[in-house]
């Protein structure tokens, strides 16, 4: 690889993280009664960028370049260590959701930092649909799991502006396996009560930065690499 061709690819991921930085600084809050501490923002389109452009190992660093300068920025408190770490599993689930629709979809082409395509770029109903779905289904999926078995226990056993504490004893919690029996919920209620905060917003999230993304990508072969 030339030293021309890393110099660009390092502007690149440093200009990236800091796009999606800008990103999730406009945040839509979710107009939901009990979930206001959810925020919709669409900095993980900056993502699905990166990874057309520079592929999938630049695309991590540009995740974790994006992490830490938020926490240099906001701090290392553990209310906002676990909302970066849920920010990262949503970039990687994204991450992973992208290539399986590539592959579904029996799509090589190279990032375009490589080699820019010249077959027409128009976005089919097929690539839409599938690359939507998949990617929508594992954001799903990733974060209503980690929501579900570690971050809301911590969250709702730390001091929290947004959410009231549940521990009855006042300890710290950083499973569900050990916060159910000191909480009001049965394991059940707490299913359900996390599917409908939860699953909509994340389902919505997925849809809509699929689409803007898929919006953008036939334009993005016209950027100058």
């Amino acid at each position: 690889m030339s030293n021309y061709l890393r110099l660009k690819k390092m502007l690149y991921i440093v200009s990236l993280a800091a796009v999606s930085i800008v990103l999730g600084l406009v945040e839509i809050t979710w107009p939901i009664p009990g979930a206001s501490f959810l925020k919709l923002d669409f900095s993980e389109v900056a993502i699905l960028v990166s990874l057309l452009v520079l592929g999938n190992k630049e695309t991590v660093v540009v995740v974790l370049i994006r992490s830490f300068s938020r926490r240099l920025f906001n701090g290392f408190d553990l209310a906002g260590i676990v909302g970066e770490m849920i920010a990262m599993f949503a970039s990687f689930a994204i991450i992973i959701g992208y290539n399986i629709a590539k592959k579904i979809l029996k799509n090589k082409e190279k990032p375009l930092i490589y080699e820019v395509s010249v077959n027409n770029n128009h976005v089919s109903k097929k690539e839409f649909i599938v690359t939507t779905l998949t990617i929508t289904l594992l954001l799903t999926t990733v974060l209503f799991a980690l929501n579900f078995f570690i971050t809301t226990p911590i969250y709702y056993t730390i001091p929290n502006p947004y959410v009231p504490v549940l521990s009855i004893s006042g300890r710290l919690h950083f499973h569900v396996f050990s916060f159910i029996p000191d909480s009001p919920f049965s394991y059940l209620e707490y299913f359900w009560a996390l599917f409908v905060i939860y699953m909509p917003f994340n389902i919505t999230k997925g849809i809509l930065v699929s689409v803007v993304f898929l919006m953008l990508k036939p334009r993005l072969k016209y950027l100058e690499l």
